[in-house]
């Protein structure tokens, strides 16, 4: 995704509690007090992008911070009721800012590429005194569906926070001719899947160039249903908050709360 990250503490804690909208995400690099992936699931019809982050250090302190003073009672303690306002608004933040500026791009638009489904949520290691420093851990997803299925010679632009890892699973009975902005790649093939793995680079951007293996006999009962499938998956994930007792799962999810910060725009002219 998108959204400048500003690195200095000050303007971080000053920019959390303000809560306004920033600039273009994923514009620093990834420091040593935040820790993000990115998990992307393709499908013919849409996707699903999911995001994980670390904040760790005196970074998650102004989170807790952040949580305590503008979603609570400001009593110094985070608790759970805190911790869901957050996450609601942190959620409606993320809608806002990718409505604004989408990160993602078919054939060099947006225009065919439609946002839904957005989720967020804050693990409840976020709750007691607002002066610990131990680390927490967000999570977000969105899923997206196209006006056109993907078809042979295909590209895809996805923005992201540069040096993040990223891991790229494309539709079944499709190929990567070509990457761009994709570092330290590899590929695998999982579940008659191409999967890339690697980092987002500098530039912050990945462009994949798709190509459809005619030698796939794809089952006839998966092909069509693959925008259901973005549906699903996000569905799956709208009771796994961290407030709750049950376990959340995430397997390398996207990066994610350096990214918010960024990609929520908040700039202090708003």
């Amino acid at each position: 995704m998108k959204i400048n990250h500003f690195l200095s503490r000050g303007f971080l804690l000053i920019a959390l509690l303000v809560m306004t909208p920033l600039v273009p995400l994923f514009a620093e690099p990834c420091s040593a007090a935040f820790f993000p992936s990115n998990n992307i699931t393709l499908e013919r019809n849409g996707m699903n992008w999911e995001y994980k982050e670390q904040v760790t250090n005196n970074e998650a302190i102004f989170f807790r911070e952040f949580i305590d003073l503008q979603k609570g009672n400001n009593d110094n303690f985070v608790n759970a009721w805190e911790i869901l306002k957050a996450e609601m608004s942190l959620r409606d933040k993320l809608k806002i800012s990718i409505e604004k500026k989408p990160d993602v791009k078919l054939n060099g638009t947006s225009e065919t590429v439609k946002a839904k489904d957005f989720n967020f949520w804050i693990q409840k290691e976020a709750l007691g005194k607002t002066g610990k420093n131990s680390s927490i851990t967000t999570y977000a997803s969105v899923s997206y569906s196209f006006e056109k299925e993907f078809c042979h010679g295909t590209d895809i632009w996805f923005m992201g926070t540069p040096e993040s890892n990223v891991t790229i699973t494309l539709p079944v009975g499709f190929d990567a001719t070509r990457t761009e902005g994709l570092d330290n790649k590899s590929m695998e093939f999982e579940n008659n899947r191409s999967v890339l793995k690697g980092n987002f680079a500098s530039e912050k951007n990945i462009t994949i160039w798709l190509s459809e293996n005619k030698s796939f006999a794809e089952l006839p009962e998966t092909k069509g249903n693959t925008e259901k499938d973005v549906e699903n998956a996000s569905k799956n994930k709208e009771n796994k908050t961290g407030t709750t007792e049950s376990k959340v799962d995430f397997q390398e999810y996207f990066g994610f709360f350096k990214a918010i910060l960024t990609r929520l725009h908040l700039s202090p002219k708003s």
